[in-house]
């Protein structure tokens, strides 16, 4: 049984964003946000959002899918442009302060869209969906669970195939077919990284053939009814060297410590440096140059990013990755990525 998923809430909550900032409307045209906000996975549509009503505006080809299946909005039909019938919508009910999603809309789109609503005003808006997103409902955290699930299965099937002789390219394609043959479809290009190069943090599977005695970074994430989710591993064959095994050590003893900090109310930024601060302790800490991880939901990379710059505090509902690395040029390199979900306690590691 698919889980209910609440759109009204969303709604609910973008609603009162507009009133924080003082809108009385908001367009939103990412594809992902479209689709959170209304379930509706068809493409080249958009929202546009006012304190009373919700429009769903889209053409010809989604017009009868839309007006099947959404529910709390009006369908409208775009006839000649998309920016006419937009227009017309904010004309009709006397719009003056409409947002719009500054990191989405191209400058020139927004440009022809004001000339023709005069009188009225676009306000550039930042992640005011993102925002929303990065906190999970009941619904979205049993979809996530579904996606791991589903990810760790392919992740042992992977692991179980990784021997001498057999191509990093090999092992992408067999996780890629694995998904789909699940009814998924894999959230990004799999990173299957051998030797000297697991030293690039998302490398290009090559053709190149896993020797014995080395290691392998694998990491995979899959797209399961619209949720994500993210795992990064190393695999190790025969013996590897000591410089290895001291790496890999700093680089799980950098993830635990994170881990232990994540709980509500404690500083994104603090959760970066409880990890980071330790690689570095070990004097590795030029070799850690990413975030220390990212949310994951609909989209593989969302909000919250626990970066060394995030602002904003940890909330309960927040799923994202714990990934220290240590990445050395022309030796290799070691992730270790699991997601967490924020408890009103701490946090639960869903991926172990």
């Amino acid at each position: 049984m698919t889980p209910k998923l609440n759109f009204q809430r969303r709604l609910a909550l973008l609603k009162n964003g507009l009133k924080v900032n003082a809108l009385d409307s908001i367009l939103i045209t990412n594809e992902t946000n479209v689709a959170y906000l209304s379930g509706f996975p068809g493409h080249d549509s958009m929202i546009l959002i006012t304190l009373e009503k919700n429009f769903f505006i889209t053409d010809s080809r989604y017009i009868e899918e839309a007006e099947k299946t959404l529910d709390g909005f009006y369908v409208k039909l775009v006839e000649i442009s998309t920016y006419d019938t937009v227009s017309e919508i904010i004309k009709k009910h006397r719009l003056k302060k409409i947002g719009f999603e500054a990191m989405d809309l191209p400058y020139g789109v927004a440009v022809r869209l004001y000339k023709l609503i005069k009188g009225a005003k676009l306000v550039p808006c930042k992640e005011m969906v993102e925002s929303i997103r990065s906190v999970k409902d009941s619904g979205e955290i049993a979809l996530i669970r579904e996606s791991v699930s589903l990810n760790k299965k392919v992740f042992n099937l992977t692991a179980g195939r990784v021997k001498p002789g057999v191509s990093e390219k090999a092992l992408a394609v067999m996780v890629e077919a694995a998904f789909i043959n699940e009814g998924a479809r894999s959230a990004f290009r799999p990173i299957i990284a051998s030797g000297e190069n697991a030293s690039k943090p998302h490398a290009i599977p090559e053709r190149v053939k896993i020797k014995n005695n080395s290691f392998v970074m694998i990491d995979i994430g899959v797209k399961l009814n619209g949720y994500c989710s993210d795992i990064t591993r190393m695999i190790t064959l025969g013996r590897v060297k000591n410089k290895f095994k001291k790496i890999y050590n700093i680089v799980k003893a950098a993830q635990d410590r994170a881990i232990e900090t994540i709980r509500p109310g404690v500083r994104i930024r603090d959760v970066d440096a409880a990890g980071r601060d330790h690689i570095k302790d070990e004097g590795f800490g030029k070799c850690f140059g990413h975030s220390l991880g990212h949310g994951v939901g609909l989209s593989v990379h969302e909000k919250p990013t626990i970066s060394s710059i995030s602002e904003g505090l940890i909330a309960p509902g927040m799923v994202f990755t714990v990934e220290p690395a240590i990445y050395i040029p022309k030796f290799g390199g070691v992730r270790i990525e699991d997601m967490v979900l924020v408890t009103d306690k701490g946090c639960e590691v869903l991926t172990r």
